[in-house]
Order: structure tokens, then C-alpha cells, then sequence
């Protein structure tokens, strides 16, 4: 009996700790709301811990177990479901388990001995934390972190779903629940879950916290509007392997200022996204540099193969219509291509391609030119022929 008051009151303080652990974190990482279910989760199993560990058998206290366990576990897979990105709960779940609580409430007001008014109990606590479970393996892309917490998720129902065979043939109907509770079975599914339910906090709070940190990285290097790279990762890319050459194109949508000025900033954003989509289909590491210009990298590839990839990037946006420009207005875009070799500096890469591209420009737009040598800076970063 002092043992299992005090593993309760161990396990009731770990589950606070974790709680205020959580709601720093909360406020720390801009409110993500997975922290927030799993802090009231905590919060309610540190409750509920408190209440068993001293539990007498009192009504108040049959009916606040009754209550809490079920709302913890349903608070901890909606936080489950949040760090994997599924917001939509199952309905039917919901009311099974607030069903079988309701139907253990009910027994419990008619005096039903422990051992069948339990039943129900346990039924919808394997449920509420199935629903944790559920979600993760529904997940796309599990991670190892994710299978590890899906088996650690498992676990803890799986206790539940024991009590419901192995009670009715271990006790009696006239056992109480202090006699079940001082059993070596009881003792065992309660050390067992004082081991996997922090655990899982664990696992999730790394999965949420990771998961933050992902975005941040993503959201450092990714433009917000088009997905594609943004400039400082484009950069950094060249950078990364100064060992092979490769090509570079630069590529600007033609009269894009007047685009937006006639069909509004809203159409034009929608047109970038759309160039974005053709050149991610490129299969290569494609960057938005600047407003309208975009950038494609082509590692160990030549300028003619490079040309060829624009060329036909140019036909397919010049072919496309758009549902929110005039039909009889045909979007088009310039492209500029130039290779770089091993060893070259960053900004020289990206002025052979940039000359490439004004020769585009200058030459009726809508077309596609390489880099040439024997052409010479002129003011405001392009160049023209000497």
C-alpha cells in the first residue's frame, strides 16, 4: 500500500513537471496546440494518479477516476494527432468512449459490484488511447520516432485491453478495487504503465519539438509563396559542392509588372506559383531569386543539355493558359544559361547567367540564350556584347 501511494505520488509529480514543461514550451514556440493537449493531459493524469494513489473507494473518487482517466487519454491522442498533422477526430471513437464511461458511470451509481462496473472503464480507456495510436499509423512518412511511439502508444493500451479477459477469471465479483489494486497482476500493468506513459510524453514532446524545428529550417531556406529555395539556400547549394561543374539558369517572367497592374497581385501571384510548379517538375534544385526571376541549378550538366531543359520549360508556360488572365493572353518568359566550373566564384556564375538572360531580354523575350564569353559589365549588374 506505501509503495503503490508512493509510485502515485512519484508519477502524479513527473506528469506536473512534464505539464509546466510543456506549457513553456507552449509559450516558447508560438502556441503550437499539440504542447497545449498535451499539457492538459498531464495535468489530468497528474490528477488522476493523485486521486488512485490515496483512493479509499469512495463515490467522488470512483467518479473522478471514472471521468478523468478517459478525457486524459483523448487529450493525449488530439496531441498525437496535431505533431502528425491530422486535426479531424473520429467521431464514432468519441462517443464509444464517452458511451463506456457513461455506462461505468451508470453502474457505478447502482451499486454493480467493482469488478463488472470496471469493465466498461478499462473498454474506453483502451479506446482514448487507441486514438493516439490510430492516428499514427494512419500518418504518411513515419519516421523511426514515430513507430517507436506507436508501439509505446500500443503498449499502453494493450494494459487496458488486458483487465477486460483477466479480471472476471482472477477476481471475484465481490473484490473491490483496493484488493484488485494490491494484486501481483494490478501491480504489474501499473509498473508497467508508470514506465510507457512517460515514455510516450517523451516521444511526442521530441516529435513536437522536432517537428517545430523542421518548420523553422524550412520556412529559413523555402520562399513562402512559391516553395521553391529562396536565394540564400540557391546560394549555398553552389557552394556546396565546389568540386564539379555544372549550369545555371536564371529565368524571368516577361512583363510581369504589367500582369499585376491589369489582373491584380492576387493573379500574379498565382502565375509564380504556377512557373514555380513547372520548374520544380524539372526534377532539379529550382530557387526563386528575386520577384519574378527564378533560378535553376544543373550539377555535372552542360549548357546544351541546360538550354534544352529551358527550351522547353519556355514552350510549356508559353502554352498554358491561365484562369485568371485573358484567353487571349499568353504569358511568356526569358531564360539565360551559363556553366560554371569548378573552383568559379559564386558571383561570376551568377553574372555569366545574368548576361545570358539580358541578351534575352534585349533580344524579344521569350527565348532562351547561353552565355557567351567576350561580353563586358555594364551598369546596374548586366553586361552587353563588346
Amino acid at each position: 500500500m506505501n509503495t503503490m501511494v508512493s509510485l502515485g505520488f512519484v508519477q502524479a509529480c513527473i506528469f506536473a513537471f512534464l505539464a509546466c514543461l510543456c506549457v513553456a514550451i507552449y509559450f516558447g514556440l508560438r502556441r503550437q496546440s499539440s504542447l497545449a493537449w498535451l499539457a492538459a493531459a498531464l495535468l489530468i493524469g497528474s490528477i488522476a494518479v493523485l486521486v488512485l494513489g490515496q483512493f479509499s473507494g469512495t463515490f467522488l473518487e470512483q467518479l473522478a477516476v471514472t471521468l478523468l482517466v478517459p478525457s486524459g487519454y483523448l487529450c493525449l491522442g488530439q496531441s498525437v494527432g496535431l505533431a502528425v498533422g491530422e486535426r479531424r477526430r473520429s467521431p464514432g471513437l468519441l462517443a464509444a468512449v464517452a458511451g463506456l464511461a457513461g455506462v461505468s458511470f451508470v453502474l457505478l451509481l447502482a451499486g454493480i459490484p467493482f469488478i463488472y462496473q470496471t469493465l466498461p472503464f478499462q473498454l474506453a480507456c483502451g479506446l482514448a488511447v487507441s486514438d493516439g495510436f490510430i492516428r499514427l499509423f494512419r500518418a504518411p512518412g513515419r519516421s523511426a520516432l514515430d513507430i517507436c511511439l506507436m508501439f509505446v502508444v500500443a503498449g499502453i493500451a494493450s494494459a487496458f485491453f488486458l483487465r477486460l479477459p483477466f479480471f472476471p477469471v482472477l477476481f471475484d465479483s465481490a473484490a473491490s478495487y483496493l484488493s484488485i489494486r494490491d494484486s501481483s497482476f494490478e501491480q504489474t500493468l501499473l509498473r508497467f504503465n508508470a514506465i510507457v506513459t512517460p515514455t510516450a510524453v517523451f516521444l511526442l514532446l521530441a516529435k513536437i519539438v522536432g517537428g517545430v524545428i523542421t518548420t523553422y529550417r524550412t520556412r529559413s531556406e523555402r520562399d513562402g509563396l512559391t516553395g521553391l529555395f529562396n536565394r540564400l539556400a540557391f546560394d549555398e547549394m553552389i557552394r556546396a559542392d565546389p568540386s564539379s561543374g555544372g549550369a545555371l539558369i536564371l529565368c524571368d517572367i516577361d512583363y510581369f509588372k504589367q500582369v499585376n497592374d491589369r489582373y491584380g497581385h492576387h493573379a500574379g501571384d498565382e502565375i509564380l506559383c504556377s512557373f514555380a510548379k513547372l520548374l520544380a517538375r524539372a526534377g532539379q534544385p529550382a530557387a526563386r531569386v528575386g520577384g519574378e526571376e527564378f533560378a535553376l541549378l544543373l550539377p555535372r550538366r552542360g549548357v546544351a543539355e541546360a538550354a534544352e531543359l529551358a527550351e522547353m520549360v519556355r514552350a510549356r508556360f508559353h502554352a498554358a493558359g491561365h484562369p485568371l488572365i485573358a484567353a487571349d493572353h499568353r504569358l511568356s518568359a526569358s531564360f539565360g544559361v551559363a556553366s560554371y566550373e569548378p573552383g568559379d566564384l559564386l558571383r561570376d556564375v551568377l553574372t555569366r547567367a545574368d548576361s545570358a538572360l539580358y541578351r534575352a531580354k534585349h533580344n524579344g523575350r521569350n527565348r532562351v540564350e547561353t552565355y557567351e564569353d567576350g561580353l563586358v559589365p555594364i551598369l546596374g549588374g548586366r553586361q552587353q556584347a563588346a
